[in-house]
């Protein structure tokens, strides 16, 4: 999870703006419509338990959920924090034909690093609320559908994904309104006296 990379929030394009938001207001994450309903059901569950136990609670803007809180009781709270990112796991391993074996080892590679560290006292569970291995798990698992159902869906009609649509819209959007100010500041001919 990169520090700029919010799975579950984007930025509202200018053109959806409402008129009581401003630039850079944040709306929830759309999922793709592409996926199968079951998939998506399991992504969207994926999605509201790794937010709850990563991102729920705010302390001083630093963002923390309850497996941070709960990591904090020696021992016992990495315990149950690793038994609640562990049924995370096995929640996204219940999608149509299981997790790729690859993609499952990398989840619990990050489930396994995070109870590592979260047993050293105090500097670990800071790790851990820094680490968030539940997000990471999620944007893993949203990555891994994308690829997989985004290559049927491109073949039958184009991009479908409302992200890779919102950037499109951004962009042709800049370049309609960079062409209108050239137009703008271009002399028309009638104008021009020789």
């Amino acid at each position: 999870m990169g520090p700029t990379e919010d799975p579950y929030f984007e930025e509202v394009p200018p053109d959806e703006l409402h008129f009581y938001q401003r630039k850079g207001a944040r709306r929830k994450k759309r999922m793709p419509d592409f996926i199968p309903k079951k998939d998506l059901k399991i992504l969207n569950s994926v999605k509201r338990k790794a937010y709850r136990l990563d991102l729920q609670l705010s302390l001083c803007g630093l963002r923390l959920g309850w497996a941070g809180v709960i990591g904090l009781l020696p021992w016992v709270g990495d315990i149950i924090a690793c038994c609640f990112a562990v049924m995370l796991v096995k929640k996204a391993n219940s999608i149509d034909g299981g997790l790729p074996a690859d993609l499952h080892s990398r989840m619990m590679m990050n489930v396994a690093f995070d109870f590592g560290i979260g047993l050293i006292p105090l500097v670990g569970d800071f790790v851990n609320i820094l680490y968030k291995c539940n997000s990471r798990n999620f944007i893993l698992l949203e990555k891994y559908l994308v690829e997989k159902y985004g290559k049927e869906a491109m073949g039958k009609t184009g991009p479908t994904d409302p992200r890779t649509q919102a950037e499109e819209t951004i962009k042709a959007n800049a370049q309609a309104q960079a062409q209108a100010r050239m137009d703008k500041n271009k002399p028309s001919p009638a104008h021009v006296t020789v």
